[in-house]
């Protein structure tokens, strides 16, 4: 029988004491103790008045982690609440924390503690967050867009775009952001049913990576756009597969986690935030192309099948309806139609707020100026837009990977802006500010919108 070391065999773990010791490192130094290391660093997610989700990855090795919180501004070692006592966890394993009793509007810190067993702990990562908001209370959001990250390999010029659009955004100390789709893609993602969960776990291993310097100290919110994988034109079962690594590497909330409920499948939601209600939507999951020609590489064939189907149309204008907050805000991937510079992209969605009234965006544009909704935020074509449609702005915050810089021919915006970046939304109690600022950090445009 041989013993192991952290997963390396007494044969091999002396092999290498001996020709450590034959190059002359010192004794002291091989007796130190191994600390274990998280594979994935923190991502938060789903932060309500009391609550909030952190999940990690553990490295190569078994060990045991814990997770410690405390108000910010609280010192010394007992001020750190153990949120549940530490576990054994193997290689590899994901760790998911519910971190309750907290209080609202409030500012926390965090620390994940991770040792070998029976060894002292120390810390593999620390964050901050700030719980949901109540009232008038302003904050500061983000909001990025169209990463496609799984496309590109790793030293790839989209994926440094990708990078330095988290290192500005984290710079902003936003309170949470919200990703608009296309968050993560691969070659099959779009037209082909997934056999297996391989790519999509690729491609959402490196979004977790990436955009780990911001999400261990900001919440992420994410919506499915053309390339997650989960179009209505794939089989169930393929859709299904896929949603599991989404909700393994980037948790969404579910019906039950804000009063708004929304999708058990966290494809839908909505959530408030001090005097902003902000709904999530999803134009992908229950559109299907129509009529007996439809192919795999159709996402619709006439552009009157975009949708939201009945369910989630029928959640949406409760929701709305139901809604006393003076700033309501809908994010989406793209319009529930198209108007583009040409058939095809029409087809594909694309256009903003040209397709404000075609196809079932017409009711949901109808509902939003009945019903005081100031903003339509999507993505989709990867550029800065900002068109004013009976009032009602429909804004994408450019593109913060994606190099494909569309013009006019295919979108048929008559004014946009091709820089990379990201939007950044700062609410007050006497209006709302939606700057794009662009991948060195320059603010290219701005609006402002009042309260209701």
């Amino acid at each position: 029988m041989s013993s192991r070391h952290g997963g390396v065999s007494r044969r091999s773990f002396l092999t290498g004491v001996s020709s450590a010791l034959a190059l002359g490192v010192p004794w002291e130094l091989l007796r130190a103790e191994v600390v274990p290391t998280l594979s994935l660093l923190p991502f938060l997610a789903s932060p309500t008045t009391s609550s909030i989700l952190v999940t990690a990855q553990n490295g190569h090795m078994d060990a045991e982690a814990s997770l410690q919180v405390r108000a910010q501004g609280e010192t010394g070692t007992a001020a750190w609440r153990n949120v549940e006592r530490a576990r054994s966890v193997v290689a590899g394993e994901f760790l998911n924390w519910s971190v309750d009793n907290l209080a609202a509007d409030s500012r926390y810190e965090y620390q994940v503690l991770m040792a070998t067993q029976g060894g002292d702990p120390a810390a593999g990562a620390t964050g901050t967050f700030t719980t949901q908001r109540t009232g008038e209370a302003g904050f500061t959001a983000a909001l990025i867009t169209d990463a496609h990250t799984g496309t590109f390999i790793e030293g790839n010029r989209p994926i440094e775009v990708f990078d330095e659009v988290v290192r500005n955004v984290r710079r902003e100390r936003a309170d949470f952001v919200l990703a608009l789709g296309d968050n993560v893609a691969w070659p099959t993602s779009r037209n082909s049913p997934q056999l297996d969960d391989v790519g999509a776990t690729r491609a959402y291993d490196m979004y977790r990576r990436h955009l780990a310097p911001l999400s261990m100290s900001c919440p992420h919110f994410g919506l499915i756009g053309n390339w997650e994988g989960e179009s209505g034109k794939v089989p169930a079962d393929s859709a299904a597969r896929v949603a599991a690594v989404r909700h393994r590497y980037t948790p969404n909330p579910n019906d039950r986690t804000y009063g708004q409920g929304g999708s058990a499948n966290e494809d839908y939601f909505a959530f408030d935030w001090g005097p902003v209600l902000f709904v999530m939507l999803n134009v992908q999951s229950y559109t299907t192309p129509s009529g007996e020609t439809a192919s795999a590489r159709d996402d619709v064939t006439v552009v009157e099948d975009w949708t939201l189907g009945p369910e989630q149309f029928s959640w949406m204008e409760a929701v709305l309806r139901g809604s006393d907050h003076p700033y309501k805000f809908i994010c989406c991937h793209h319009a529930v139609g198209g108007n583009a510079g040409n058939d095809s992209e029409t087809l594909y969605g694309r256009g903003g707020g040209r397709a404000a009234k075609v196809g079932e965006q017409r009711l949901i544009h109808e509902m939003m100026q009945d019903l005081g909704v100031q903003i339509f935020f999507h993505g989709h074509d990867h550029v800065f837009v900002d068109e004013v449609v009976d009032g009602v702005h429909y804004t994408m915050p450019g593109s913060c990977g994606a190099p494909w810089k569309f013009g006019r021919d295919i979108t048929g915006y008559r004014r946009h802006w091709a820089d990379s970046g990201h939007g950044r939304l700062t609410v007050r109690p006497d209006r709302a500010t939606t700057e794009f600022v662009n991948q060195a950090g320059q603010v290219i445009h701005e609006f402002t919108v009042l309260p209701l």
